[in-house]
């Protein structure tokens, strides 16, 4: 009610104005003569009065509609607009303060796969792979990941841990890590592995085929450092080491990867070190030592020796108009002489060599980017060539060579489909040339 009286003398204020100002003006038409300075003061005298008391009564509005006296109904009115405000249980600082690691962020990511793949002396399938990827951020300075690989086997469905690992940010150039971790001196398992990454459905050879490790078991320290216009990264790792094979005639002098538990107490020493001379391009050498034999046998004392050389470039380029990758790897391992089956118990030996094995992959995948037309740019041709030398022993397999070839349409920036086939020649055995189809997705 007072604000409807205010109002009120607002406007009768307003017309009492316009009523004495309307004679004068009227007699200034009709008579020819000016206002005089009295009048002219008196008008403006109450025209700032007015203006006055107009600011006065709007004060006085925004006050009653600021204080808790408002009446119920037009705190509902107000709340149906849409214009309570809620203030904050609790401030942030707050929040922080109630965790002994500081502030939490969880997120989920990863990659799934369906794969059709039809090779020659084989039944053709369809495969079905999901990776989810878990990151957990206790504080600032400490991190957890870890990763999963969910897919059917036989009747049921095959879960493994791919690797889980904590990692301390030590500060910008030291990281240190500790757990299951995808090993450094194998960049493509490392870096290139995930489905809607690699730019052709299957793996090459070497990188999984007990040349390099995939997953080690240990602790490492990694980082990188500037140096003047380039700059390098470096990672190593001492962990559960590999085992060599001496009971299978077929495998005699390979290192085992896949069983996770060491077989002795020395343990395995390697890492990786990567140079960037220019942006887009780096090189690397990787390696690993270990002693493979079981603790207590005549394998003890027989050392091992991994070696890689890398190189990856990833350029855009105005004269291709558009985008290529390359990537290559070759890995070299080496195990001590010793004597395998040496009373002939399984049937093999005793056969004495040295262990020498080799193999990697060469790939080139390009994307015109530049050319206009979205179906001709989400377009990507891919081809690689892999090698891997054959058993130690003489006895197991044989020296395999394989060319793929691959078409990819990207349908989004994690979203991709493949089509590739591949020419696979083992030495002296029968081809195992395959078609595949594939569709990719990283979220």
């Amino acid at each position: 009610m007072k604000t409807t009286q205010s109002y009120l003398l607002a406007a009768l204020l307003q017309g009492a104005f316009f009523t004495l100002a309307c004679p004068l003006v009227s007699a200034q038409e009709t008579a020819g003569d000016y206002v005089s300075r009295k009048e002219y003061e008196e008008l403006k005298a109450e025209l700032l009065a007015m203006k006055k008391e107009l600011a006065g009564l709007k004060k006085s509005r925004q006050a009653e509609s600021s204080s808790s006296s408002e009446s119920p109904k037009t705190q509902a009115a107000v709340a149906e607009a849409g214009k309570t405000v809620v203030p904050p249980s609790a401030p942030p600082e707050a929040a922080l303060k109630e965790s002994p690691l500081g502030l939490t962020n969880f997120h989920i990511a990863g990659w799934g796969s369906a794969t059709y793949e039809a090779r020659n002396g084989n039944v053709s399938d369809f495969t079905v792979s999901f990776n989810p990827i878990f990151l957990w951020q206790l504080s600032p300075k400490l991190l957890f990941d870890a990763r999963l690989e969910i897919e059917p086997s036989g009747s049921g469905t095959n879960v493994e841990l791919e690797y889980a690992e904590l990692s301390y940010l030590l500060n910008d150039y030291i990281t240190l890590a500790i757990g299951e971790f995808f090993s450094p001196s194998n960049v493509f398992v490392e870096r290139f592995e995930p489905l809607w990454i690699n730019k052709l459905p299957d793996r090459p050879l070497a990188v999984y085929d007990g040349v390099l490790p995939e997953r080690s078991f240990g602790f490492q320290v990694r980082g990188g450092i500037p140096l003047g216009p380039t700059r390098a990264n470096y990672s190593f790792y001492v962990a559960n080491g590999p085992q060599l094979n001496v009971f299978s005639a077929t495998r005699a002098g390979m290192l085992e990867f896949q069983d996770f538990s060491d077989n002795n107490d020395n343990k395995a020493f390697g890492g990786r070190v990567g140079f960037l001379p220019l942006p887009g391009v780096e090189v690397g050498y990787g390696f690993e030592i270990a002693k493979p034999g079981t603790q207590g046998t005549d394998f003890a004392d027989v050392d091992s020796l991994l070696q890689s050389v890398d190189l990856n470039i990833t350029r855009d380029s105005e004269m291709l108009r558009g985008r290529f990758d390359f990537h290559a790897q070759y890995a070299w391992s080496h195990v001590d002489e010793a004597t395998y089956d040496p009373n002939g118990v399984f049937g093999f030996g005793p056969l004495t060599f040295e262990s020498e094995r080799d193999g990697g992959y060469v790939q080139l995948a390009y994307r015109p980017t530049r050319l206009d037309g979205d179906f001709v740019k989400n377009l990507e041709l891919v081809g690689r060539w892999d090698h891997l030398s054959r058993a130690p022993s003489g006895l197991g397999v044989s020296q395999e060579e394989r060319w793929s070839l691959g078409l990819n349409y990207w349908l989004g920036p994690g979203v991709v489909v493949k089509a590739a086939y591949e020419w696979d020649n083992a030495h002296d055995e029968p081809n195992r040339d395959a078609w595949f189809l594939q569709v990719a997705t990283g979220f």
